[in-house]
C-alpha cells in the first residue's frame, strides 16, 4: 500500500504541477495555452507507462460500447443543472442580464470555451478521479470515493481559493463526478457533466472566468441575497440527486450495462 500511495502521489504532483502550476509561471497566449493541454496527453500517458505499465486507461480513457452515450448524457446533466443555477442566479437578483456579445469575436469566443473547457474537464478528471480509482480501486469503495472527493476539493483550491463555502461546494459537486465515474468505471459521463457545467459558466465568464468575457453580458448586483451563495452547493446536491435516480441512463465499462 506504501507504494501505492507513492506512485499515486509522484503521478499526482507531476500531472497537477504541469496542468495547473506552469501557466502561472509562464504567461502563455491562446495557441500556447492550446499546445499546453495537448501535450499534457502524452506527459499523463508518459508517466503512466514509467510507474504502472499502462496507458491512458490508468485514468479511465477507455473506449468500449456506450462510452459516447455517457459522454453525451453527462453533458446534459451538467449543462442543465448549471442553466437552472444560472436561471436562479437571475431571479433572485445576484446579476441581471444585459445583453448578448455579437462582435466579430464571438465565434473565437466559443471555440475556446468548447476546447478550453472540453479539454480541461477531461484533464481535471484525469488527475483527480483518474488516478485515485486506479491505485485505491482495492479498497472499499465508500473509501476510494472519499479520497477522490478529497482530492478534487484540494485541487480546486488551484481555481477559486480556499474557503468553507468553496470546500463545501466542491464536495457537493464531487458527489455527482465521483459516483458516476465509479457506476460506468470510465472517464467519460464524469467528464462529460463537467464539461457541460463549464460550458454554461464560460458562457458567461469566458475561459478567462472574468464576466465580460462570454457570449452572454450581465452585471452583479451591489448586495445579492445570502442564499445565492449557496445556490451552487444547492444545486450540486440536486445534480446528485438526479444522477443517482437516472443511473441506469449511464454505461458501465464493466458489462455495458447501466
Amino acid at each position: 500500500m506504501l507504494l501505492t500511495i507513492l506512485k499515486f502521489l509522484i503521478s499526482y504532483f507531476i500531472l497537477a504541477f504541469y496542468f495547473n502550476f506552469i501557466p502561472i509561471l509562464f504567461p502563455m497566449n491562446d495557441i500556447i495555452y492550446l499546445l499546453h493541454f495537448l501535450l499534457f496527453f502524452p506527459l499523463a500517458y508518459m508517466v503512466s507507462r514509467i510507474l504502472t505499465k499502462s496507458g491512458l486507461e490508468t485514468y479511465g480513457i477507455v473506449f468500449f460500447q456506450g462510452w459516447k452515450k455517457n459522454l453525451s448524457m453527462g453533458f446534459l446533466f451538467g449543462f442543465s443543472a448549471w442553466t437552472i443555477l444560472f436561471l436562479l442566479y437571475f431571479i433572485l437578483e445576484k446579476y441581471e442580464f444585459t445583453g448578448i456579445n455579437l462582435s466579430s469575436n464571438t465565434p473565437m469566443i466559443i471555440l475556446a470555451i468548447l476546447v478550453g473547457f472540453g479539454l480541461g474537464s477531461f484533464i481535471s478528471d484525469m488527475i483527480v478521479r483518474g488516478l485515485v480509482f486506479y491505485y485505491f480501486n482495492e479498497l472499499p469503495v465508500v473509501y476510494v470515493m472519499i479520497i477522490a472527493i478529497a482530492v478534487y476539493a484540494l485541487d480546486d483550491i488551484w481555481y477559486a481559493g480556499l474557503s468553507f463555502q468553496n470546500t463545501v461546494f466542491s464536495c457537493a459537486l464531487g458527489l455527482s463526478l465521483t459516483y458516476v465515474f465509479y457506476k460506468t468505471n470510465s472517464i467519460w459521463a464524469s467528464a462529460g457533466i463537467h464539461f457541460g457545467l463549464n460550458v454554461v459558466y464560460g458562457l458567461f465568464f469566458g475561459v478567462s472566468g472574468k464576466a465580460g468575457e462570454g457570449i452572454l453580458l450581465f452585471e452583479s448586483s451591489q448586495a445579492p441575497p445570502t442564499i445565492t451563495y449557496w445556490l451552487s452547493t444547492m444545486v450540486s446536491i440536486l445534480l446528485f440527486i438526479s444522477v443517482y435516480k437516472y443511473r441506469f441512463l449511464f454505461l458501465s465499462k464493466r458489462n455495458d450495462r447501466g
